[in-house]
């Protein structure tokens, strides 16, 4: 009897001549993923940011701070305010970005404390394109999808956001990953799947208060796509699971706040979307925040009834000029490629949301050379997205879509549908569409699949349809068909 080691070896060793049948896409999307965290790691390694503590990543630097070493959630200025000990706990942004930070802080903060928050998300950036890539399978052919996660592992937009103290990457992350647990209600019938997608969804609207509302729809389609006979479990069951973890914070907020959130940000955004081109009186000085220069603002923004009646009033008094930025102004803005923000700081916006001292995206050939592709097809894929979203709400057997691949287009269509609404009624800042990046693209490979999916249809269908019609001209020797002439003289003769 052979010794256990002995045996151990033999079969290691079996199994190590076997020939391993790798797919040749899988090949691809190794390399996709590693040059994914190439531009990810070198991006956070050797990038310099100026001030990378300012706006909001210094509130989040506080919430990560007041939290770690006080348990609060709270964005007092306890580092440099004594008279903020102990901090007072407030619900003004969304936790679980905050919660990420607290993980890597010192006492007091330091410049490594930052570095290693981006280093992790340059991790974490990564680890969605490849769920991106799980995502694109469920809807388009192998070289579509392998398209769409290329793209989404060289998008500028997605590699610079990693740098700063923003929630940008997680709520990327946090988002296709919703979608993801989303695509996986069809097709199974395992309870357990709707209630996670309803989680997923959950912590993604905790990263971004963006998609708090979008329970809303994506219940509704679940109930209606099957059918509210047979859809109404599953709708309920994801209902369910977005309350239980959401319900978790809005009781902390009754605690600790006295209420069940902070509309303060929704009221601000609401009021500065109205500046046309966001702009006060037209001024280009004032240009991203005209806010910033009318003194009646904090007037008009007080409530909720406040920014109505200013929209209202706004409306009244120039009604093409409001109807045209909101209709056509806001979505460009949104999908535009420079970031809105930095034009604060006196540079083009590019896609750094902060102005940057020093950048791979300057001097290194993969970066240039990425970012020259994308800047130059930016527009080609926002409009093949607009196309992708419509499309996607067609008849699936029109489109030649299986049934679970036009589930998911419809949910991720709806998903950009409601981010748009929620854009158009606020503040279009281009940032804010950082993490639809990856969807954008999933959806301007669409309409490209399904025409390169009708083309080969018609190639494979055009040949067969030529020698049916031969082989019926020479049954009926009918005129004007192959050999038409010969047949039609012989009748005469």
């Amino acid at each position: 009897m052979k010794h256990p080691v002995r045996r151990f070896h033999d079969r290691v060793k079996k199994f190590l001549s076997r020939e391993i049948n790798i797919p040749g896409y899988v090949v691809i999307l190794v390399v996709i993923l590693l040059i994914a965290f190439d531009l990810r790691i070198q991006s956070v390694t050797h990038s310099i940011v100026d001030k990378p503590i300012r706006g909001d990543a210094g509130e989040y630097l506080l919430y990560g701070y007041n939290l770690k070493h006080y348990g609060t959630y709270s964005k007092s200025d306890s580092l440099f305010d004594k008279s903020e000990i102990p901090p007072t706990p407030d619900a003004t942004r969304a936790p679980i970005y905050g919660m990420l930070v607290s993980l890597f802080l010192s006492d007091p903060p330091t410049d490594k404390d930052i570095s290693r928050i981006t280093v992790v998300q340059a991790f974490i950036s990564t680890f969605a394109v490849l769920i991106v890539f799980l995502i694109c399978r469920r809807i388009l052919p192998i070289p579509f999808a392998l398209g769409a996660t290329m793209l989404t592992a060289i998008s500028p937009h997605l590699v610079a956001s990693n740098i700063y103290l923003l929630s940008e990457t997680l709520f990327s992350f946090m988002l296709v990953l919703a979608v993801y647990a989303g695509s996986k209600i069809i097709g199974h019938k395992n309870r357990a799947i709707p209630v996670l997608a309803g989680l997923a969804l959950a912590a993604a609207a905790l990263t971004h208060p963006m998609l708090l509302y979008f329970f809303i729809p994506a219940t509704i389609f679940l109930a209606a796509y099957w059918g509210w006979k047979n859809g109404y479990k599953k709708a309920v069951l994801f209902l369910m699971g977005f309350c239980v973890l959401y319900g978790v914070w809005t009781a902390r907020n009754f605690i600790s706040v006295g209420a069940g959130g902070d509309n303060h940000l929704m009221r601000i955004v609401m009021r500065t979307g109205i500046y046309p081109n966001l702009l006060y009186q037209d001024i280009p000085e004032t240009f991203p925040y005209p806010y910033h220069y009318d003194p009646d603002f904090k007037n008009t923004s007080k409530d909720l009834a406040s920014v109505l009646g200013e929209l209202v009033r706004a409306f009244r008094e120039t009604p093409a000029k409001e109807l045209r930025w909101y209709l056509v102004g806001k979505p460009v803005m949104l999908y535009s490629w420079d970031l809105t923000e930095a034009y604060n700081f006196d540079q083009r916006g590019d896609v750094f949301t902060y102005p940057v001292i020093s950048t791979p995206y300057h001097y290194l050939p993969q970066f240039r050379l990425t970012h020259g592709i994308m800047y130059a097809t930016h527009w080609g894929w926002v409009i093949l997205m607009v196309g992708g979203v419509i499309i996607a709400w067609l008849p699936r057997k029109r489109l030649g879509l299986s049934e679970e691949a036009a589930f998911v287009a419809r949910f991720i269509s709806l998903l950009m549908l409601y981010h748009a609404a929620v854009m158009i009624a606020g503040v279009p800042i281009s940032r804010y569409s950082i993490a639809m990046r990856p969807f954008l693209y999933i959806m301007a490979m669409l309409p490209l699949a399904l025409a390169y999916h009708r083309y080969l249809n018609a190639r494979v269908t055009q040949p067969e349809r030529t020698g049916q019609n031969r082989r019926k001209a020479i049954r009926s020797n009918k005129p004007g068909r192959s050999g038409s002439r010969r047949a039609t003289a012989r009748r005469k003769a």
